[in-house]
């Protein structure tokens, strides 16, 4: 297999993004409502925002990616009928994914906190779920390009166990991602009112920044798998997307 071409992809990702604009005001949005929303924090109304918020985020989520995937096939249909072929899978796909690595989890704290409570199992999720998404890496763009959820996970982890090598440096740009999300988790927990507008901007700032890194490593992780499979099935896999 020839090696990844990722400076290549990059471009083609970085604009694909870039002309399609209603994602980025999409996720400016959504960083705004959920940035401004940790100022309501001591309201009755504080909670019911950040739940109708966060389940927009995932919400579109499938959406944006089933978006970007139909534009790199060139087969873009309409944002009800991308919700419907991606949207139920996709939900059902994370928790096949991660419903196992929560328990797992769980049972370690649980351990933890029994045999040495000065531990409690602090922080033992979260990494779990970190792990996990990097052994993940490929089962969702996987899922996007089969166009079903069976056999993605175990696809998706052969492909990167067989491609460790070259997937080093998207590895190491998701555990940045995924640390930088978990820090802006950490800071919302414990956000102060005094510190305002600063902590405001700098939550939006990093949702928007993390977004985005997300869809560009989703777009390069596509292009790569079509490229494995324009190399079994002979084609040229470098062609410009349209």
């Amino acid at each position: 297999m020839n090696s990844w071409n990722l400076k290549l992809y990059l471009n083609y990702a970085l604009q694909i993004i870039r002309l399609n604009t209603i994602v980025i005001w999409w996720i400016g949005l959504v960083g705004i409502l959920s940035a401004v929303t940790l100022l309501l924090k001591d309201s009755p109304a504080f909670w019911p925002l950040n739940v109708v918020i966060t389940l927009l985020s995932i919400l579109s989520t499938p959406i944006i990616y089933g978006l970007y995937y139909e534009l790199i096939e060139d087969s873009y249909t309409s944002i009800p009928d991308i919700a419907k072929a991606y949207v139920p899978g996709y939900l059902w796909l994370i928790i096949r994914m991660y419903l196992p690595p929560i328990f797992l989890a769980s049972m370690l704290i649980s351990l933890l906190a029994g045999s040495i409570p000065a531990l409690g199992g602090g922080g033992i999720l979260e990494l779990t779920l970190v792990f996990f998404s990097l052994i993940y890496l490929f089962v969702i763009p996987t899922y996007y390009i089969n166009g079903k959820g069976q056999g993605a996970i175990s696809e998706g982890v052969f492909f990167l166990t067989k491609h460790l090598s070259s997937a080093t440096p998207i590895i190491l740009a998701v555990l940045l991602l995924e640390t930088g999300m978990l820090l802006l988790q950490y800071q919302r927990s414990t956000f102060d009112a005094d510190q305002g507008r600063l902590f405001v901007a700098i939550d939006f700032l990093v949702y928007f920044c993390a977004s985005i890194v997300d869809y560009l490593i989703f777009i390069m992780l596509i292009f790569i798998l079509k490229q494995r499979h324009d190399e079994d099935t002979g084609d040229n896999g470098d062609e410009e997307p349209t």
